[in-house]
């Protein structure tokens, strides 16, 4: 390794290496981060058993679709990935910076800090207290706790990097100290409680895409470039493609943030982002994907050898696929036919079970076996690998697949006059997804298998005494001072929030529309505002959509959606797709009386047999007919 990156580290590695307590810090976040992936895992399997077998644990309030859904998701994204990326960083700086770990017992508060939040926010939206806005369901308090353990972490990072022994830190090194940064501010930005309305959709649609792009993405890139410099020593990454893929990437992310809103009530400048950046990440994935090709170029037989390595290339290879459905689904005309269907679903898990989930299975895979001077096996290794490769992409096709299905049901009934979009005829679309249903259920199953072999590889390995290694890396390629990439990774964070959060979000501002006045005096304050509540903590938001869009699948939904409409809205609560039929205009309709609507959500499948709602009949006579004159006075 050269002066650059590690001639100090070789000859001291005691001093880049772990100490007992650095190891403790390792290990826990590893454990835990793994507890989180189980929870989540078989909670987000749960969900998408439902969608088949509607009646699965009906007579728990807890096992809702509702509940299940974002509580398996928030699990992952912030157990899982954001526990076990922190807990990698903090194997992987010091032996980048050539200094032990600044402050481990702050580490190991901030460990406790991030795993409380996540564990109560979890349990808070199972015990039906979510706070609505997608990825930020959590009350205020778990919130708290994310913030601060995140501020924590990324503050020991930072200073573990700026003690360093060498003044410019390598490529990896940039992702692990800047990623930790971005999710706190993407968290602080998603947890403000400053505006209301269809701002806070923006406000949401922003943090979401910010935390997945500039956190979980970020950092597994990081996780993935450490990996390779370490198991590869004789590997060359490209400074120049370095730089481009790290600011391109940290650049365009964010900014896509309004593609779930595309033909939605804001204004069309908004849904133009997505598409532009969107290309702009395609190209950011390109020049990372390249520059791990160049560097593994005549070195590819390491992969027979590297179960990390395997993990890794499927991860930089599941990065270009994102990008690219990402892209392909903020298309105008793409987007027409699979927007707020369970297209954005499949996006979702390539991020959180793809991308997300090898990258730092690769990283993890790696690093606590390194904690103890060992390697993961490769029969370990693949045994892992590819239940878990089949699994996703059988759950992420059957996501698509439906998405395309139901887009076109939608545009085949208005185009034809044979069924509207609504009521019963709304079945006509859901029908014909039971079958990728299931597929979906059978890959997330072989997901879960493939996650508790990865648990049980890591409880084995958790074991046993620490070394302190330092080893030989790979050329650094690009390389920075600390404070240069904090500096620009802020500048580019602040930019973007003004841009596609800030802006829209002001943009977004509007007076009470007739609709919305209507909406808001068809009950009594008290009513509406309890009717409202529940509405958003039972989930209701993830199964119906209320915006109607100016395309021709949305012909026959009533009046096309503004602003205005959302003007007494606490939360956003447009919705996330349509599994069931969009209430925009509920009221209006002919099937919008409240009695028969009383009945339908104590029993849905008795008026409906293609319902896959669940039956409300554990609430209590004044919250069912609140929740009733809630969604019967939407008009």
């Amino acid at each position: 390794m050269t002066s650059a990156t590690g001639t100090k580290s070789e000859r001291d590695p005691g001093r880049a290496g772990g100490s007992f307590r650095t190891t403790l810090v390792v290990r826990g976040h590893v454990l835990i981060a793994v507890a989180f992936l189980l929870v989540g895992a078989a909670l987000y399997a749960l969900a998408a058993a439902k969608l088949v077998w509607p009646d699965l644990g009906a007579d728990q309030a807890m096992l809702t679709y509702g509940r299940v859904l974002p509580a398996g998701a928030d699990a992952l994204l912030f157990g899982w990935l954001t526990i076990g990326l922190m807990g990698f960083a903090m194997h992987a700086v010091p032996r980048l910076s050539g200094k032990p770990l600044a402050s481990p017992l702050a580490a190991l508060g901030a460990l406790g800090l991030v795993a409380a939040g996540t564990a109560g926010g979890t349990v808070a939206v199972l015990a039906g207290y979510n706070a609505g806005g997608r990825w930020l369901e959590y009350p205020l308090v778990a919130d708290g706790a994310l913030i601060a353990g995140v501020f924590i972490a990324a503050s020991v990072l930072t200073a573990t990097a700026l003690r360093g022994d060498r003044d410019r830190l390598p490529l990896a090194g940039w992702y692990l100290i800047a990623a930790p940064w971005w999710l706190l501010l993407s968290l602080a930005a998603g947890a403000a409680p400053l505006v209301d309305g269809l701002s806070s959709g923006v406000q949401a649609a922003f943090s979401g895409s910010a935390i997945f792009g500039l956190w979980v993405v970020a950092a597994a890139v990081g996780g993935a470039y450490y990996v390779v410099s370490v198991v590869v020593p004789e590997a060359r990454f490209h400074p120049r493609l370095g730089r481009v893929g790290f600011w391109s990437l940290a650049f365009a992310w964010a900014w896509t943030a309004g593609r779930t809103l595309q033909y939605g009530p804001t204004n069309d400048w908004y849904g133009t982002l997505p598409i532009v950046f969107g290309a702009g990440l395609i190209l950011a994935s390109i020049t990372i994907a390249t520059d791990f090709v160049q560097a593994m170029r005549g070195r590819w037989q390491a992969l027979a050898d590297s179960a990390p390595l395997r993990f890794v290339t499927v991860g930089v290879g599941l990065l270009l696929v994102t990008t690219a459905i990402g892209f392909l689904g903020s298309l105008h005309s793409v987007s027409a036919v699979v927007g707020l269907t369970q297209w954005e679903a499949g996006y979702e898990q390539l991020v959180l079970l793809g991308v997300g989930t090898f990258l730092t299975m690769g990283a993890l895979a790696h690093a606590l076996p390194a904690e103890r001077g060992r390697t993961i096996g490769t029969r370990s290794g693949a045994a892992i690998l590819w239940p878990a490769v089949v699994g996703l992409v059988a759950s992420v096709g059957s996501r698509l697949v439906a998405g395309l299905q139901q887009g076109f049901a939608w545009l085949a009934g208005v185009q034809t006059g044979a069924y509207l979009n609504t009521g019963d005829g709304f079945g006509e679309s859901v029908r014909p997804l039971r079958g990728a249903d299931v597929v979906q259920v059978g890959g997330l199953a072989l997901i879960l298998l493939a996650v508790v072999l990865f648990a049980m590889f890591c409880l084995r390995h958790a074991l046993g005494g620490a070394v302190d290694d330092a080893p030989r890396l790979a050329e650094p390629g690009a390389t920075a001072p600390v404070p240069a990439v904090l500096r620009g990774a802020l500048a580019v964070f602040v930019v973007a929030a003004l841009g596609a959060f800030v802006f829209p979000a002001i943009d977004s501002k509007a007076e009470a529309s007739l609709s919305a006045e209507a909406s808001h005096g068809s009950a009594s304050p008290a009513i509406f505002d309890r009717g409202q509540e529940l509405y958003r903590t039972e989930g209701c938001w993830y199964c119906h959509t209320r915006e109607v869009r100016p395309i021709i699948t949305d012909v026959g939904l009533g009046a096309v959606s503004t602003p205005g409409d959302y003007a007494y809205d606490a939360t956003g609560l447009l919705g996330a797709s349509r599994l069931g039929p969009d209430l925009a205009h509920f009221g209006a309709r002919d099937d919008g009386g409240s009695s028969a609507l009383g009945e339908h959500l104590i029993d849905p499948t008795a008026s409906r047999e293609w319902s896959i709602m669940p039956s409300y009949r554990y609430l209590n006579d004044a919250d069912l007919a609140a929740l009733t004159a809630y969604v019967a006075g939407m008009e």
